[in-house]
């Protein structure tokens, strides 16, 4: 069995995974829609929780009364618009980066709003952008049909035609290959408008350029962490760790890493996990450092799930255990982690 102080140098060789600078939920297309003046009447603004009951009550009744009588063209219409404003919240959540919030309306939509496709058909047919957009998310999410990307798009590009800017930045995604300029234009200004995804979208843009524009990345990273986007959060840590654009502040970066991971973003779990058992711009604490890398692998977070396998391996922060070694260290392996098949073939090789 090897020492700790082989697997500690075993961990020298084969560091935490960190620094996921460009990293992003994975997320067909891209993430979410804006908000934008159109032919209908808006509902008055509310809080995400309150929007969501209300829709979820008002949407009870009108099944309820259209079970009774499935004929009444009011509660219809009125239940078909209340799908579109349920897949705008849902956008909206998604953009925000609240996953919770766009769950509850992914599994609300089938439950509540099953029979309202010809209604929204029939509003986008006459001429309202928002439903077209409301469609292309029911395509994008499979909300009712097996998920369409390339039906999606066409629905966003129409959606933008008849005037709804919120669609801009799904249509920015998904011409982003074939026409980039045009999309970049729609970023920002689907950005500049309020979109919380657009935003930071932009700022990871601004960070990649040759050279990097910091002060562009920082201004739109900072305005989308502060309307709740913890892998902006995130990104912005990783800056302060990394000293992009300046000196590296480790204890900044660690407290940025804290208030992403508390809202669960995986990423910032793995690096404020590296930080803490480093006790790099924070105190060293091995426990706690387990704790992150555990909640960023059972978040399906690769680097975090070959960082828990270590730390299992090793025993530390942890009680040794080879068998949950093993298993985040093959998932870790799965992901592309190479050095995950090197303690997976140490523990394979020490006695039961």
């Amino acid at each position: 069995m090897p020492s700790d102080s082989a697997w500690a140098k075993t961990n020298l060789k084969t560091p935490t995974v960190k620094n996921q600078k460009l990293k992003q939920k994975p997320q067909a297309i891209a993430k979410r829609s804006g908000k934008t003046k159109q032919n209908t009447v808006a509902p008055a603004q509310l809080d995400p929780g309150t929007e969501f009951e209300v829709i979820e009550e008002e949407s009870a009744a009108l099944n309820n009364a259209l079970a009774v009588a499935p004929d009444d063209a009011q509660a219809n219409q009125k239940l078909s618009e209340l799908a579109l404003r349920a897949a705008r919240a849902g956008e909206k959540a998604l953009s925000r980066g609240d996953d919770a919030m766009f769950a509850a309306y992914l599994a609300q939509f089938p439950r509540r709003f099953a029979g309202t496709r010809p209604g929204l058909e029939n509003m986008a047919g006459r001429g309202v952008g928002a439903a077209e957009y409301a469609l292309g998310a029911i395509e994008l999410h499979g909300l009712s049909t097996d998920r369409n990307l390339e039906q999606a798009c066409a629905r966003f590009a129409a959606a933008l035609r008849k005037g709804f800017g919120g669609a801009k930045f799904r249509h920015a995604q998904c011409i982003e290959e074939s026409d980039p300029a045009t999309a970049l234009t729609l970023l920002k200004e689907a950005a500049d408008a309020g979109h919380v995804a657009a935003g930071e979208r932009l700022g990871r843009i601004c960070l990649e350029a040759e050279p990097p524009d910091v002060a562009c990345a920082t201004t739109r990273l900072e305005r989308a962490a502060r309307d709740g986007r913890a892998s902006a959060t995130a990104l912005l840590a990783w800056m302060q760790a990394e000293g992009v654009g300046g000196k590296a502040d480790l204890a900044r970066a660690a407290k940025l890493y804290a208030e992403a991971a508390q809202k669960g973003e995986p990423s910032a779990q793995n690096n404020l996990g590296e930080l803490q058992e480093k006790g790099r711009g924070i105190a060293r604490n091995e426990k706690a450092a387990f704790e992150n890398y555990l909640a960023a692998a059972r978040n399906g977070y690769p680097p975090g799930q070959f960082n828990a396998g270590r730390l299992y391996a090793a025993g530390r922060g942890v009680e040794r255990n080879k068998d949950e070694a093993r298993r985040w260290l093959a998932e870790a392996e799965k992901a592309g982690i190479l050095p995950a098949r090197q303690l997976l073939d140490m523990l394979n090789q020490e006695p039961d």
